[in-house]
C-alpha cells in the first residue's frame, strides 16, 4: 500500500495548507469517477484480474479520494476529520507493512500454525467485501466514522492476505 501511504499524506499536508486547488476536488465529477475507479478495482481484484497488490492500493487510493470529494462540502471548513484520518490511515498502513508484511518470511512454525487457523475462520471476509463495505460506507456521511472503520479493517484485512502470500500458506486467500 505504498502508493495509499503516500496520497494519504499528500492530501493530509494539502488540506493542512489550505491548498487553492483543494476545491477542484469535490466537484461531483471527481468523487463520482474515483467512486468508479475505486469500483473498478474492486471487480478487477474480485475477477482476480489484477495482482492483489495493486487493486487493494488502486482501490485505497481512489476510495480516499472519493471519501475526501464527497464528504468535505458536508463537514465545517476546518473539519479535523480530513487531515487526521489520512494520517492514521498512513501510519496504520506503514504499521502493517513493516511490521507483517515484510517480516511475514520470518515467522516461526507457531505463528504459521495460528494463521492457518485464523485463514480458516476470516475465508469469509475477504478483501473484496471489505472493499465494497468501505465503498458503501462513503456513501454514509451521516455515520462519521463509518468509512474510516472499514477502511481500517480492509488495511488489517489486506495485511493479513498479504502475509499468508508472502510466508506460501495460499496464495488464491482473500483475493
Amino acid at each position: 500500500m505504498h502508493v495509499f501511504i503516500l496520497c494519504s499524506l499528500l492530501l493530509t499536508t494539502l488540506v493542512q495548507n489550505h491548498n487553492p486547488y483543494l476545491p477542484w476536488l469535490n466537484d461531483e465529477p471527481v468523487w463520482l469517477s474515483a467512486g468508479g475507479l475505486a469500483a473498478l478495482f474492486i471487480l478487477l481484484g474480485w475477477l482476480k484480474k489484477l495482482p492483489a497488490m495493486i487493486w487493494q492500493d488502486g482501490f485505497a487510493c481512489s476510495g480516499l479520494l472519493a471519501w475526501y470529494a464527497y464528504w468535505k462540502p458536508l463537514f465545517s471548513p476546518d473539519s479535523p476529520l480530513f487531515y487526521a484520518f489520512p494520517i492514521y490511515f498512513s501510519l496504520l498502513a506503514i504499521w502493517m507493512l513493516t511490521a507483517f508484511i515484510n517480516k511475514g518470511s520470518r515467522f516461526d512454525d507457531e505463528s504459521r500454525a495460528l494463521m492457518r487457523i485464523l485463514e480458516k475462520h476470516l475465508a469469509g471476509f475477504d478483501s473484496c467485501l471489505m472493499a465494497a463495505i468501505a465503498l458503501i460506507c462513503i456513501a454514509l456521511p451521516d455515520h462519521y466514522l463509518s468509512y474510516p472503520l472499514a477502511m481500517t479493517f480492509f488495511i488489517l484485512r489486506a495485511t493479513f492476505q498479504r502475509c499468508i502470500e508472502n510466508i506460501g500458506l495460499d496464495s488464491s486467500v482473500g483475493n
